[in-house]
């Protein structure tokens, strides 16, 4: 975000309270959202306590402070080795260690809120793509190996994923921060299963090329969001994937 005449930035480090929470004591935000996540892709033990501590000491500070209600980014990992369309209240299955702390937080942090009453609004998203992605991702990586004239390198295309872009993220976040009865965890995604194939298909379409995968069988085991909950309360993904590709190629036009 870009700071305007209504907004300000507060430089800290979250692993050093002191460094950032004299300011939010001063204004004390009705809401905050937390979407911070540092040094990906490092998903070590080190860096995942990192994080885990400094979100711990975030929630700490707005408990003290009387924040009314916070948003925090969990991922759609942490329900693991699941398959098919999973709800929030499935029981995570092997997750793996980033998806272990991002839930061990989640659970520190309802408890932490709920010294003060705050509300702590949970969004599990999902495959989120869109302008500014990591290069390394799947429609940059796609992208990029077309304009080069070959085609990317797919270790599995039979994969099946739940791509959402940004834009409905961001749209879903501030739904949930203005619902006033939201609580909990909450799936952000398409709730649509798509084949990682396809989406390399699309890519191919829209730079003018033919598709890479024909006649293709059924996809293997993958799994996608049950976002019904956060549809209940007024929120619907609006860019179909052929419009939200077309937006996140548009955007890589621009940067090279």
């Amino acid at each position: 975000m870009h700071p305007t005449s209504a907004s300000r930035t507060i430089k800290g480090d979250l692993n050093v309270p002191d460094s950032y929470a004299d300011e939010p004591e001063r204004f004390r935000p009705e809401c905050c959202i937390h979407l911070t996540w540092s040094g990906l892709p490092d998903y070590s033990l080190a860096n995942c306590c990192s994080n885990l501590l400094a979100g711990i000491n975030l929630f700490d500070s707005l408990n003290r402070i009387g924040c009314a209600r916070t948003f925090a980014a969990g991922t759609c990992w942490e329900y693991g080795k699941l398959h098919a369309r999973v709800r929030e209240d499935a029981p995570g299955r092997e997750p793996n260690l980033f998806a272990s702390f991002k839930s061990a937080l989640q659970t520190i942090g309802q408890s932490i809120c709920a010294v003060s009453g705050c509300q702590l609004r949970w969004g599990r998203v999902f495959f989120v793509y869109g302008p500014g992605q990591r290069p390394t991702s799947l429609v940059p990586t796609c992208y990029r190996s077309f304009k080069q004239g070959f085609a990317p390198q797919i270790s599995n295309p039979l994969a099946v994923n739940d791509f959402i872009h940004v834009a409905d993220v961001a749209a879903a976040i501030r739904t949930l921060v203005e619902a006033d009865d939201a609580v909990g965890i909450y799936n952000i995604g398409s709730s649509r299963p798509v084949a990682v194939w396809e989406v390399v298909n699309i890519v191919a379409a829209q730079v003018g090329l033919p598709a890479v995968y024909v006649d293709m069988p059924a996809p293997s085991l993958g799994f996608w969001s049950d976002s019904a909950k956060v549809i209940s309360l007024g929120w619907q993904p609006e860019l179909s994937l052929q419009a939200g590709i077309a937006k996140t190629l548009a955007a890589l036009e621009v940067e090279c």
